[in-house]
């Protein structure tokens, strides 16, 4: 059996050392294509399909195809599990000015489900993006609708498609919620917004009904603050964020963000510290492998995460990425008075690797492979008190992403 399992290891082995190499070959045709960083909110690639929108009502207006797939290879504990091709991630958008002043944006998503379509928004939960954007002045810019919850920091803001995994906050996070936004920009380099927004797209019932001592606020709202701030010529960067959501009848979260970047001669440094203080478990990660449902929430519980990205380009067209996070989760109402209880129950770590490289700059089409390793390890009162056990999982993807202008 040993002879078995070195032998599988071994073939998995070659297996990501040919896909490392095949990768590499593929970039080597395209090292000559200039590198362009895609935000799907700025519009600057070659549609595919090219129409006279001169004098008409879409004249300013796109439709872009956002989409990852890949071949998935999947572990538990270091033992493959299956291999298979998905369409990670698909959302269409569309994007475009009305007129001078206002600009509208719309994105639905294609490969997650729709079936939990009571949301207090009345928006089905595939879509992301539904919001107006109006410039009253040159400094001031008003947003309404559906849009992502400012939490701060640089992860939250890349664009999904390009993030094949996100820390436990954001990843289990209620992220895209109904607001109201404004942008003061007090100078060049600094900007301030400010967002008051629904606590989440689910209802009380949905969200905490069966929690006990929990009950439902007449306002179930919450605000961030953000401070984006840029100096030394856009060297180093920050995006800093407080927020206040009001979950139940006083039962609030509480959370500071603090994104900082470094970017300079092709490469750029990333680090995110959030602490999150949730007297009701917004986020479920805890009662969630504590084994309470979805409504049934666990009451003060805290998270703590750092995240790290780097990013270089070795040609203008091919880069490697490296992002580790790690989150640790802490029950604070835990009415356990035993020897030996700890606030602290798990932490998790996981790191990303990717190479990435244009096929077509026009379209905005890459090829990339990339390795997730994810670590979950549990404290050694958790492990006694709630039976629960260490782990690791792992993915290798070899795929494509593309931000593609259809019109």
């Amino acid at each position: 059996m040993n002879n078995i399992i070195d032998n599988m290891k071994r073939s998995l082995r070659r297996i990501a050392l040919f896909l490392v190499c095949a990768l590499f070959s593929v970039c080597a045709l395209c090292q000559e294509l200039e590198e362009a960083q895609f935000d799907s909110a700025v519009l600057k690639t070659q549609p595919l399909i090219k129409i006279n929108k001169e004098g008409s009502f879409v004249r300013d207006v796109n439709m872009i195809a956002n989409m990852r797939f890949a071949l998935n290879n999947n572990f538990v504990n270091g033992e493959l599990i299956n291999s298979q091709f998905r369409a990670n991630d698909v959302r269409m958008e569309v994007i475009g000015r009305v007129s001078k002043k206002l600009k509208v944006r719309f994105r639905d998503v294609y490969s997650r489900s729709a079936a939990d379509a009571a949301t207090v928004d009345l928006l089905r939960r595939t879509i992301d993006l539904a919001y107006v954007e109006y410039e009253a002045t040159s400094k001031l810019v008003l947003t309404a609708g559906k849009m992502f919850g400012e939490f701060g920091g640089y992860e939250i803001f890349y664009n999904p498609i390009t993030m094949v995994v996100y820390n436990d906050w954001i990843s289990n996070g209620d992220v895209f919620l109904g607001a109201i936004k404004a942008n003061y920009r007090v100078s060049p380099n600094h900007r301030f917004s400010f967002q008051l927004a629904n606590s989440s797209s689910r209802s009380f019932e949905q969200n905490y009904g069966n929690t006990p001592g929990a009950a439902a606020s007449k306002a179930p709202l919450g605000i961030t603050l953000n401070w984006n701030g840029s100096f030394a010529n856009q060297v180093f960067s920050t995006k800093w964020s407080y927020s206040n959501f009001n979950l139940a009848k006083n039962r609030h979260l509480n959370q500071i963000v603090l994104g900082n970047q470094y970017k300079k001669n092709g490469l750029t440094l990333q680090y995110d510290f959030r602490y999150s203080n949730e007297a009701l478990d917004r986020t479920a990660v805890v009662s969630g492998y504590l084994g309470n449902d979805f409504s049934n929430r666990l009451h003060d519980v805290n998270y703590i995460e750092h995240w790290v990205r780097g990013e270089y380009f070795f040609t203008p067209n091919i880069s490697a990425t490296t992002i580790g996070m790690l989150s640790s989760s802490y029950w604070m109402a835990n009415p356990d008075n035993s020897v030996g209880k700890t606030n602290r129950l798990r932490n998790s770590w996981t790191y990303t690797s990717s190479v990435e490289c244009h096929l077509n700059k026009q379209h905005n089409i890459k090829v990339f492979l990339s390795y997730v390793g994810k670590f979950n390890r549990y404290s050694d009162y958790a492990r006694n008190r709630f039976g629960l056990q260490n782990n690791n999982t792992g993915q290798i993807l070899l795929g494509f992403m593309s931000h593609l202008v259809v019109f």
